[in-house]
């Protein structure tokens, strides 16, 4: 569900510490729930020491991405870094590799999202959140339904067929993903409907594979079997 070709594999952090930095994260393709691209944020943190550790030595982090099953929702909770006295208070320190220190006036960091294909996953829109630093924690809901899977289903197109009902017009089946992820998909036609095929020389026959966006789908898997009935006119 997240891939370089779908366009919705970055996003970016502003760290608003003593000095404002921004990191952008490239997520490498795969399919992330929503809990998975949490840990995934937090991982990256941790490779850029970009959190504080607390007196029982576990780590602190300032941006986190959860779901909301009652309200079928993602929150954003942006939680604000701490002074050096809020951080002598609450018994915060520094990981042992860092490159900032504490803000004058604690505040919060910042999370881009810059494409609206990656905004989609997590109901979000594109943009900065919050649009500014405050000095305040800050959850956010999600605005729209999240689309984490963004493929419902597979239709099929063939060279052969060029329907003036469809577009693309070589459009001739849909397959639904009643399948959870890595599980394999399976569909049995029980009622048969046919589709002219166009006139001319066929050397091949060529099967393309596109979402319900008529986006074309990349296999990952060719373990794949396509039974075909052709009728002789």
């Amino acid at each position: 569900n997240i891939e370089a070709q779908r366009g919705n594999n970055r996003l970016s952090i502003i760290w608003n510490a003593d000095t404002s930095v921004q990191y952008d994260i490239l997520i490498p393709d795969g399919f992330y729930d929503v809990t998975a691209l949490k840990y995934y944020i937090f991982n990256y943190m941790v490779l850029n020491n970009l959190y504080l550790v607390d007196a029982n030595g576990n780590n602190v982090y300032f941006i986190e991405i959860v779901t909301k099953p009652a309200e079928y929702a993602v929150q954003l909770n942006i939680y604000a870094l701490p002074t050096a006295a809020e951080m002598t208070t609450l018994e915060l320190q520094y990981p042992t590799v860092h490159s900032w220190s504490a803000p004058t006036t604690a505040t919060t960091p910042q999370l881009i999202i810059p494409s609206q294909a990656f905004g989609n996953l997590i109901g979000f829109n594109l943009g900065t959140f919050p649009a500014t630093p405050i000095a305040e924690n800050i959850q956010l809901i999600s605005i729209k339904t999240p689309q984490i899977s963004p493929v419902n289903c597979i239709l099929l197109g063939c060279n052969l067929i060029s329907s003036m009902y469809s577009n693309p017009s070589n459009l001739f089946y849909s397959v639904p993903i009643k399948a959870g992820f890595g599980n394999m998909i399976s569909e049995t036609n029980t009622s048969l409907i046919y589709n002219t095929i166009a006139s001319g020389n066929y050397g091949k026959i060529v099967i393309e594979f596109y979402d319900q966006g008529f986006n074309s789908l990349r296999l990952h898997d060719e373990e794949i079997t396509i039974v075909l009935s052709i009728l002789k006119g």
